[in-house]
């Protein structure tokens, strides 16, 4: 009798074990970052064939730096895609770059406490900045064409490679573009 009984919690206990074997897998969570004392606007598509594409930048600027979120959907799913701020004067920051998801969506976040590049990009690098010296930015997700690695981007090497991590085609198209400009200077 006590023979059967302790087969019989083992027999459960696997079982229950058995069950639960998930438990060590990883898993994804999403977290969800509170923005209600974040301004935001909204990305409209830019050029043909991006019509679904659709997204926000939610913005906070606090003592000459930038707190920004941009969640964007309806992108091409895994592909590498550019955050760019356009200062007033039409330079361009390449300020992070990540893959959408196998769905298209695409989530970033960054806090930008002067305007500088922070991925590898070509001649056309303009000098690190301070925020408030740009007026307004523009904002904008375009593809990022370039290679996987590091470039060096500054001809004097005073900063250090720019991490490249895009899709390898050459390609940087604009997909979403904010419609107005978002003051950060006097």
């Amino acid at each position: 009798m006590r023979r059967a009984a302790v087969i019989a919690l083992l027999s459960l206990a696997i079982a229950a074990c058995s069950n639960d074997s998930d438990m060590q897998a990883p898993k994804t969570v999403r977290i969800v970052p509170d923005l209600t004392a974040y301004n935001t606007v909204a990305l409209a598509p830019e050029g043909r064939g991006q019509q679904k594409a659709a997204g926000t930048f939610a913005y906070m600027v606090v003592d000459g730096a930038i707190d920004w979120y941009m969640f964007a959907n309806n992108l091409a799913p895994t592909k590498a895609y550019r955050v760019v701020l356009t200062a007033a004067d039409g330079k361009e920051y390449a300020v992070a770059s990540r893959r959408s998801d196998g769905t298209g969506a695409l989530g970033a976040h960054g806090v930008e406490t002067a305007l500088m590049n922070r991925q590898c990009v070509g001649a056309e690098d303009p000098s690190r900045r301070t925020l408030e010296s740009a007026r307004t930015l523009q904002v904008s997700l375009k593809t990022d064409g370039s290679a996987s690695g590091a470039s060096s981007n500054d001809l004097l090497g005073s900063r250090s490679a720019l991490p490249c991590g895009g899709n390898g085609d050459g390609k940087f198209e604009y997909v979403l573009r904010s419609a107005d400009p978002i003051a950060v200077g006097p």
